[in-house]
């Protein structure tokens, strides 16, 4: 038996676990959720898990048609992008540095705040000094303190994805199955570490590896859009928060004349941050 075919016993064994009706596939179109998707339709056979998809206006247009395509069920946030912009702020540095940024900037000069902001050191629990982690960057603190930085924000992704989701779930009494792995980041290495979270959604992939990953998907032939030829993973149109891996540059040439349009005036305080080139005349579909 092949590593592939054991790594679907073990999955189905997964989901056997859980009580179908009692879960919704959580779809966003790219390549994890997909996978279970293919999981889910061919493989099983079950026709009794919902297929949820949510248009946050934010997709690459090969994902929102897969979205469109795939789902049982469109979401769609109570707000849109610019609304979000408008009353939060704009993503720009990463979502943890967002995060202090965004208190900061709302009036909090709490002690643990600042020490993240300010890169105080502070004596532990232990006696010893310790640098406080998580800081901001040198950039990001002498911008914030001085006043010159824009509103900024992480809340674009909770206020119209995880709001949406948690809105569906309060109405509906299903729990997600989500499409995360491990494997795709430090933070959820340490998030993700066993089939369920401490809320009770089901992550049955959290320790499936890239390479065994691509296994599957080149044995059984399971659809990957185009998109992924140029980037590793899907997310929002050109979030800054790619940028250091300079995938945020790349979006911008995967998608189109009014897409780009649009991405550029929604994070444009935060291209202008980050030093991201806009003056992309390729595209790539």
């Amino acid at each position: 038996m092949s590593e592939e075919e054991w790594y679907l016993i073990d999955l189905k064994s997964r989901f056997d676990k859980i009580k179908p009706n009692t879960y919704y596939l959580s779809y966003s179109g790219g390549k994890d959720s997909h996978l279970l998707y293919w999981f889910i339709k061919d493989y099983l056979k079950r026709d009794d898990i919902k297929i949820v998809g949510i248009n946050t206006y934010m997709e690459h247009h090969e994902i929102r048609d897969r979205i469109l395509k795939n789902s049982d069920i469109v979401l769609y946030p109570e707000m849109k992008p610019m609304e979000v912009k408008a009353k939060y702020g704009s993503p720009c540095f990463s979502k943890i540095q967002d995060d202090f940024i965004d208190r900061y900037q709302r009036g909090s000069r709490s002690k643990s705040l600042m020490e993240r902001i300010e890169q105080r050191s502070f004596v532990g629990k232990d006696g010893k000094v310790h640098k406080s982690s998580f800081s901001l960057n040198a950039k990001a603190r002498e911008l914030l303190l001085s006043g010159k930085l824009h509103r900024v924000s992480p809340k674009c992704c909770k206020i119209l994805k995880k709001n949406t989701a948690h809105k569906f779930e309060k109405e509906t009494g299903l729990k997600a199955i989500l499409g995360v792995r491990g494997d795709e980041g430090a933070m959820r290495k340490t998030q993700y570490k066993s089939c369920f979270t401490k809320d009770k959604k089901f992550t049955p992939l959290w320790d499936l590896s890239d390479e065994l990953q691509e296994k599957i998907i080149k044995k059984y032939n399971i659809e990957v859009p185009e998109v992924y030829k140029y980037i590793k993973r899907t997310g929002c149109m050109g979030c800054p928060y790619g940028s250091y891996k300079g995938d945020t540059q790349k979006e911008l040439a995967l998608i189109s004349d009014s897409q780009r349009k649009f991405v550029m005036e929604y994070f444009k305080e935060s291209y202008e941050v980050l030093g991201i080139d806009t003056n992309i005349q390729m595209n790539l579909f």
